[in-house]
Parts: C-alpha cells; sequence; structure tokens
C-alpha cells in the first residue's frame, strides 16, 4: 500500500502572520521557505514514505517540490487549509489511494526519528492516529489508514474535532504524544524559543 504525505503550504509572503511584529517582510518570506523545505526534505528522507505532495498556491513551493522528487499540486484559488488538504486528499483517492500523513510545514523540531515512530505505530486496518500541538487544541499531524477517513477541520479547536470524527467513524483512535511534533512555531513567543535553539546550536558547531 502506498504510503503519501500531504505537506500543505501558504504562500511565502502569507504564511506565519502572527510573527510580523518581530520580523520584517523579507525575513518571514525567508523563515516560511526554510521551514518548508526542511520539512520537505524530512519527509522525502523517511523510508516509510512512498510520495510527498504539496499542495500551494506558491509557485516557488510547488517548482521545490517537482525539482526535489515530490509531486505538486495547484491549490485551487479563493482556497483554504481546509480546502486545501481536502483538494489532496481526493487527488489521492483518484491518483493511488493509500495510507496519507498529514502535517504542516511549522515543525522544526520533528526529528527523522520522531517522523519513523509516527509512521510505524501499529494500529488497526481502519485507524487515525493524531498527534495534537502542545496545548492540545490544534492538530499537529494525522495519519490516516485511507484518505477518505477525513473530513478536514484544521484551526480552532481542531484536535476534538478531529477526535470526533475518528470516534464516530467507528475507526481506531491512538493520541500519540510526541514532544517535537507537538511545538510549532507560531507566536512571537514560539519564535523566541526557536531563535535561541538556533543560536545554541550555532555555537555547539562553532565549538
Amino acid at each position: 500500500m502506498t504510503t503519501w504525505a500531504v505537506l500543505p503550504v501558504k504562500p511565502f509572503c502569507r504564511g506565519k502572520s502572527r510573527l510580523r511584529e518581530c520580523l520584517a517582510e523579507d525575513e518571514m518570506i525567508e523563515l516560511n521557505r526554510v521551514l518548508f523545505e526542511q520539512t520537505f526534505h524530512k519527509l522525502r528522507a523517511s523510508n516509510s514514505l512512498d510520495k510527498v505532495l504539496v499542495v500551494s498556491q506558491d509557485d516557488q513551493a510547488l517548482d521545490f517540490a517537482r525539482l526535489n522528487g515530490g509531486i505538486a499540486l495547484q491549490e485551487n484559488a479563493e482556497s483554504s487549509l481546509n480546502a486545501a488538504v481536502a483538494q489532496a486528499l481526493q487527488f489521492i483517492m483518484t491518483t493511488g489511494p493509500g495510507r496519507v500523513l498529514i502535517l504542516p510545514a511549522d515543525l522544526p523540531y520533528m526529528t527523522a526519528e520522531d517522523l519513523e515512530a509516527l509512521l510505524t505505530i501499529k494500529t488497526a486496518e481502519r485507524a487515525m492516529v493524531i498527534v495534537p500541538d502542545t496545548r492540545q487544541l490544534g492538530t499537529n499531524a494525522i495519519l490516516l489508514s485511507y484518505a477518505d477517513m477525513l473530513k478536514p477541520q484544521f484551526g480552532r479547536r481542531s484536535f476534538q474535532k478531529h477526535i470526533r470524527q475518528a470516534t464516530s467513524s467507528g475507526a481506531e483512535l491512538i493520541v500519540w504524544l510526541n514532544e517535537n511534533i507537538q511545538q510549532d512555531l507560531d507566536t512571537p513567543q514560539d519564535f523566541s524559543f526557536y531563535n535561541k535553539i538556533i543560536l545554541q546550536q550555532t555555537h555547539i558547531m562553532k565549538e
């Protein structure tokens, strides 16, 4: 069975809007690009994933996916995150059905080991594995046995909404807590911590 990763990407000039108070426009664009490329490379390097599908309106992100072994899906105009994910799931159902991992591009602490552990969780034939954010309100990753299992409801309290979908459908529900995947990069406080980690890593490398 094919295992897909779906990576929805906002245009680099629009992502991370809550960081505008601490980043200049060009810095925000560069951060979005770097986060996307880092996440993409982690997915492509996984032996447990067969295909990486990038869905976006950003031509640069789509070109990067094509040039680096991914699949590029032009997001419909006037779309939203949920609509983009639904479009990607529909593409998978008509192209090559299989397991699907959906995750955002802003998971800078996720390691190859975290990704592999998530993808190799033992589940029933029909199951949904959800990784919430640190506040257990949002959804930072979701692994589906089949692409048709989910009506995307990312956004406010998506963790609870996706749990209800899994339980109402009769699928096995696994809530997997992983500190690195749960930690995203949304607020100035998140960015301050991220910046501190990067500086520490740079200092260690110099030593």
